[in-house]
Parts: C-alpha cells; sequence; structure tokens
C-alpha cells in the first residue's frame, strides 16, 4: 500500500539524484556487478602476462567530498515532517489496523462455525420430530423455558410469505407468540442479515402486523439508515407516537443515540417499538460491546441463511398476500432475476416483485373491464 506523499518522495529522490549524479539502488547493483565482470577479465589478461613491477602505493586521500545520498534523505525527512508524513507511525497505524482486521476475520469466522453449528443442530431436531410426529419446541426468549411452537396467528399476515423458510419462520411464530403472551416486555426486533441484504421490507412487515395484532396502537412506520440517526434530533419521531421506527444498518448507529432511542421509545413517552436490520456480524460486535442495553431487544430473526429455494417461497407467499396470481413460467422469470442481485437481498427481491405486479395492473387497466389480478410472463420482462 502506498503511503501518503509517497509518489511525490520517490519524483524529489529521484530528482536529486540526478542532480548529485547518483544512480538508484537497482542501478549500482547492475553497475556493480559489470564493473565485477570487467574486473575479472582484466586480472585473467594480466596473468598470462609477465608481471611488472609494482608501483609505489600513494597515499590514501581523505575523502572530503559530501555525502550526496545522506543529503538527499535529510531534505526529504525535512520536508515529510513539514508535511505532517510521520513513516514510522503511518507503518505502525497499518500495522494496527491490520491486526484488527485479522482479529475481527477470526472472530466472524468462528462465529459463522458456531451459527453453522447450531442450525444443524436445530435443522436435525426437527427432522426427527417431523418423522416421530412430535411437537417441534423451542426457547421462549423471555421465561427461558422450552415452549411448543405454535402456528402464527391469523392477524400476522404480512408475515406468512417467510412461514415456509426454514428456521427463519420458528424465530417469527416464537417472537410473535411470546410477544403477545409478555406484552409488559419490550417488543422490539433485531432482523439478522447477511452482508448484501436489505431486509427494511421485512421490518415492515413486522410493523403492520403489530398493528394488526394490537401490539402498537398506530400504524405509523418510520424508517432512517443509522448514519442519519446518529445526527437526528429525535424531535423528528414525535409523529411516531404508538408506532415503529425501523433502523437500517443499525450495526453503524451509535451506543449514545440507541440509549437515547430506547428511553424516548418507553411506553412513558412516545411508546413505539425499535425495529433493527442490519449485517449479522456487525450487529453481533454492536451487542458485545453495548451490553448495557441487550435486555431492551429480547426478539432475534435470523434469515442470514435465505438462499434461492427460500427466495422463491418468499415470492410465491408475497403474490398471493398481494391478492395475485401466478403460474410456473412467471416464477421463473423471477428466479433468473435472482441471478442479477445479493443473494438473499430480500428487499431488492421485493421491489422486483412490485414492478411485475405494477405491469400487470397497467395491461389490466388498459384492457378495460374488471381487473383479474393475473400476473402472465411478459409483465415479468
Amino acid at each position: 500500500m502506498k503511503k501518503p506523499f509517497s509518489n511525490a518522495y520517490e519524483a524529489i529522490k529521484k530528482l536529486f539524484r540526478t542532480i548529485f549524479g547518483i544512480k538508484a539502488p537497482e542501478e549500482n547493483k547492475d553497475n556493480q556487478e559489470q564493473e565485477g565482470e570487467e574486473k575479472a577479465e582484466e586480472a585473467a589478461a594480466e596473468a598470462s602476462e609477465e608481471p611488472e613491477a609494482a608501483p609505489e602505493a600513494e597515499p590514501a586521500k581523505e575523502e572530503a567530498e559530501p555525502e550526496p545520498e545522506k543529503a538527499i534523505q535529510d531534505v526529504l525527512a525535512s520536508i515529510a515532517e513539514e508535511e505532517g508524513i510521520k513513516e514510522e507511525k503511518v507503518s505502525k497505524g497499518e500495522l494496527d489496523e491490520q491486526k484488527k482486521y485479522e482479529k475481527e476475520v477470526k472472530k466472524r469466522a468462528e462465529r459463522a462455525a458456531k451459527r453453522e453449528a447450531e442450525d444443524k443442530k436445530k435443522e436435525a431436531a426437527a427432522a426427527a420430530s417431523e418423522r416421530e410426529g412430535a411437537v417441534r419446541t423451542a426457547i421462549d426468549p423471555v421465561t427461558g423455558e422450552e415452549v411448543a411452537i405454535d402456528d402464527l396467528p391469523k392477524e400476522a399476515k404480512y408475515l406468512k410469505k417467510y412461514m415456509r423458510i426454514q428456521t427463519t419462520s420458528d424465530d417469527i411464530a416464537v417472537a410473535i407468540n411470546s410477544i403477545l403472551k409478555h406484552q409488559d416486555m419490550p417488543k422490539n426486533i433485531v432482523i439478522l442479515g447477511r452482508n448484501g441484504f436489505g431486509t427494511v421490507k421485512v421490518g415492515e412487515d413486522f410493523a403492520r402486523s403489530f398493528y394488526d395484532l394490537g401490539l402498537v396502537t398506530s400504524e405509523a412506520i418510520a424508517k432512517t439508515k443509522a448514519k442519519q440517526l446518529n445526527k437526528m434530533s429525535l424531535e423528528k419521531l414525535t409523529k411516531l407516537k404508538g408506532g415503529c421506527l425501523i433502523i437500517e444498518n443499525a450495526g453503524l448507529v451509535s451506543f449514545d443515540k440507541l440509549v437515547e432511542v430506547i428511553k424516548d421509545s418507553a411506553p412513558e413517552n412516545n411508546n413505539y417499538v425499535v425495529i433493527l436490520t442490519g449485517e449479522i456480524d456487525s450487529l453481533a460486535n454492536f451487542f458485545e460491546e453495548n451490553e448495557d442495553i441487550v435486555d431492551s431487544f429480547i426478539y432475534l430473526i435470523d434469515i442470514h441463511k435465505i438462499k434461492e429455494r427460500g427466495m422463491m417461497h418468499l415470492a410465491r407467499g408475497y403474490v398471493k398476500e398481494k391478492g395475485y396470481k401466478a403460474d410456473k413460467s412467471v416464477f421463473d422469470k423471477l428466479k433468473a432475476a435472482l441471478k442479477t442481485m445479493e443473494e438473499g437481498n430480500i428487499d431488492r427481491f421485493i421491489a422486483r416483485i412490485d414492478e411485475v405486479i405494477e405491469k400487470c395492473d397497467k395491461r389490466e387497466a388498459a384492457a378495460g373491464g374488471e381487473p383479474s389480478k393475473v400476473i402472465i410472463p411478459e409483465d415479468a420482462n
């Protein structure tokens, strides 16, 4: 990695070498090798001739000439200091950054391995329960007790489309049913995705379901990115009273600002639900570093493992939720659209389906008559 000022530094070096007639280290090395070869040839030639009397040695001359290379380095060091360049400090800073990066990579790898092991364990247990016809269970986030995984209430219709996505469906069902049982506890949700995911739409579906279930008193939904929230006055959220606040890229929100939001969202103040969405490791780091607020976020929804199959379950559920019909050829085109997106980017995929639905509406409106809400392949072009 080039350090600041390095290009100019090298240019000045070259200029001074030209002035003082000094060759670059590589050139000196080549010249030394060439001189060595020439001297060897001369020595061989001299060895074949008659030896002559050695001339009297001349007294060694003292080198009174300055050392140009040292002068160059002194001038460059002075310039570098004036420009605020401290090469040693820069190098140390880069080393610290590298160590920090390597530590983070290792931590994320360990977390990923742990998650994978836990997921395999859950999947194996679920498969065994299904074979035996046993009731599926999970841990209630509030009590820590093992409870049966109940069906999602019919009022939570916006969340139905996620229920065919393995592991995620359990998280959603457990969270909603636990919130209904323990309404005196914080209702805040954390939606864990993978890097490149857009999960704000999932947050919106929770917010709408909360209203339909009577868990919040207002349909109001506010959405903001963490960096914007960090600079924002919470006075802007007074209209959100009784609704839901969705924070995108929540791993970047400052601790002080989130504490301020938690206080502002309390029942005795503006009484709204906070929904954090973001990349799983960034949020994990945030909560590890800020344990004081962990108790305000009991419910975790893990969708970081959603793959193509899950996305297609989501597409079918979303089309049905919106009241439309589509055949396999339409869904094949939607599957092809997934190739152009980050894997598992729910926000972009839902936006694409909305475009298809809009084309269907325009086509049917142009045809006149009662709309049938049937999506055809051409709508998905």
